[in-house]
């Protein structure tokens, strides 16, 4: 549910760093990629998600909790479970984006200086952030189901009409091995 703002007692958190901008439109996101609301109206915050290949943003997209929690929900019981587990067994607890949440790789030991980040937002504070290497995000879509890949596919169709039909941030290929 929205209401006309964010929440002025909500914690403090930082502003939201440049790189978290949308890269195309030079500015910070101000709507949900998927509903399309302003992302100030939503108290309980947003998700900004950036994929980067060789230091150039490939997709980027900022996606409401409500909007996000609804994605999450369409995915199949079979990934939730694995996803779950995958987090429980790799999640390091680490902030920010120079480290990966999910192996010891630093963001300079990344391959191919490819890697996601997130931020958890409120308003114009982030409120919490995380890196994840390639080969973690292979990993983690390695895991998915067909059903949740489809989810996966038709946001990305319905949202970025530009991208080729070919185009997979996270590509298929045999699950990499992760750095303990």
């Amino acid at each position: 549910m929205s209401n006309p703002g964010p929440d002025p007692s909500a914690p403090g958190g930082d502003p939201i760093p440049d790189v978290l901008y949308s890269f195309y439109e030079e500015r910070p996101f101000v709507s949900c990629t998927r509903c399309g609301e302003s992302l100030a109206d939503f108290t309980e915050g947003y998700r900004i998600s950036k994929n980067f290949k060789r230091g150039e943003v490939v997709m980027e997209y900022a996606l409401c909790m409500p909007c996000l929690t609804r994605m999450l929900d369409e995915a199949s019981e079979e990934s939730k479970q694995r996803l779950a587990e995958f987090q429980t067994k790799h999640f390091r607890n680490v902030s920010g984006f120079e480290e990966c949440a999910l192996c010891v790789r630093t963001r300079g030991e990344v391959r191919d200086d490819e890697f996601g980040i997130v931020g958890v937002c409120q308003g114009d504070r982030m409120m919490d952030s995380a890196l994840m290497c390639i080969d973690c995000m292979e990993a983690m879509q390695e895991i998915l189901s067909e059903h949740t890949r489809k989810v996966w596919d038709k946001f990305r169709e319905e949202n970025f009409p530009g991208v080729p039909s070919d185009f997979e941030p996270f590509p298929s290929r045999p699950v990499p091995s992760l750095q303990e």
